[in-house]
Parts: C-alpha cells; sequence; structure tokens
C-alpha cells in the first residue's frame, strides 16, 4: 500500500483563547500551514472566552478568508473546561486536538499527533511544551526550568487530562 492510498486521518483542532490578541494570528497562521501527509484539518475552532483585547477581531479575520476556520464566542469566562466543553459540542470530528490560545505548533506537530491513532490501541496522546524564546530575567529561566522539569515527570507520569 502506498502513502497516496492510504486514507486521511480526519481531526479537528479547538483552540481556547482568553485575550491572546498578541499570539492568536501566528497560531491560526501556523496551524493553516501545517506539513500534512497522512493527516487532515477538518476544522478549527476557536473558543474565544469573553476576550476583551482584539482576539475576536483577529479570529473574524481568518474566519473570512479560510472557511474551516469557526468562531465561538462565550459571553463570560467560564474557565477552560467549559471552553473546550463548548470545542465538543461543536465538532463533528473523531479526533480533536486541543490547543491553548498562548502555543505555537512546530511544522510537523499536527501530523506527529494524529497519526498515532492509525494504532488502534491509541487512545490519547500528548506533546511537549517547548519554550521558544531565551529567558533574558530571573523569572524566564524559572519558566524555563519548570517547563522542563514537568516534561522530565510527564515522561514517568503522563498529564495528558488538563
Amino acid at each position: 500500500m502506498t502513502a497516496h492510498s492510504i486514507d486521511k486521518i480526519r481531526c479537528s483542532v479547538g483552540i481556547t483563547a482568553y485575550n491572546e490578541a498578541a499570539n492568536i494570528g501566528s497560531l491560526l497562521a501556523a496551524l493553516l500551514d501545517q506539513h500534512l501527509h497522512e493527516v487532515e484539518i477538518v476544522e478549527i475552532i476557536v473558543v474565544a472566552s469573553a476576550c476583551t483585547d482584539r482576539t475576536v477581531e483577529i479570529v473574524k479575520e481568518y474566519v473570512a478568508q479560510q472557511p474551516h476556520v469557526k468562531l465561538i464566542e462565550q459571553e463570560r469566562r467560564e474557565g477552560k473546561t467549559s471552553a473546550i466543553n463548548l470545542f465538543l459540542q461543536a465538532t463533528s470530528a473523531d479526533i480533536c486536538v486541543l490547543e491553548s490560545g498562548d502555543t505555537l505548533p512546530h511544522e510537523y506537530a499536527i501530523e506527529h499527533l494524529v497519526r498515532m491513532f492509525r494504532d488502534p490501541n491509541v487512545g490519547m496522546v500528548g506533546a511537549q511544551k517547548m519554550v521558544v524564546d531565551t529567558p533574558e530575567h530571573i523569572i524566564g529561566l524559572l519558566s524555563h526550568l519548570r517547563l522542563r522539569m514537568e516534561h522530565e515527570l510527564c515522561l514517568e507520569i503522563p498529564r495528558l487530562g488538563r
């Protein structure tokens, strides 16, 4: 069987966002520019929770240009779990990828995560958070160290439900 004859694994990407105007455009651009071979992103749904910055306006610009980008606006902040539930109610895809509005996925991130579901024994996968900036202050250094320690811990005790 060649790579061309393999059915693509369809997924939906849900983004939870609260006041992410500084990053949401870059995140959507990164998701739209993913290198996909075995995977197809059928929709990207942004759940914007009571944003007071330009997050919603930026997402609406993408919605106008990309038919598979959708926006759900929450009038009140009800927490990340509520936003995730709204995403899950809105999608028809069997495989759902969750992104936070303050992240930037690697260009192969969705492909690498979703293609694991070719194995019927796989029920959930997770990714390692990588810091992309260089710490200039002690707070940034501590943030880098926290993410490294969290990754090491997650290799032993996966935390995929958060």
